[in-house]
């Protein structure tokens, strides 16, 4: 793969990845005595150890799978409460 493309894959799924995780921080204390959830930063830490995978020749294949595991999990939740 181009490294140029690998780079802009990445930037466009960290973007997505960060911004969801905030919003989904966010909105987990919006509740009536609820408190925010930590838990949903699981998701961006598993892209930060897929990012790191990437930076071997041996494992950026393995990397770039599990960086966008977050991105369909998220993709996922959108469409889902779309279609409710």
């Amino acid at each position: 793969m181009n490294k140029t493309m690998l780079i802009v894959i990445n930037v466009i799924t960290g973007l997505f990845v960060v911004i969801s995780s905030v919003l989904g921080y966010g909105i987990s204390g919006m509740g009536e005595g609820s408190t925010n959830d930590f838990k949903i930063f699981i998701w961006l830490f598993i892209w930060l150890i897929g990012l790191l995978l990437q930076f071997k020749q041996k494992t950026r294949i393995i990397g770039l799978i599990i960086s966008f595991i977050p991105v369909a999990y998220f993709l996922y939740v959108y469409i889902a409460a779309v279609l409710m």
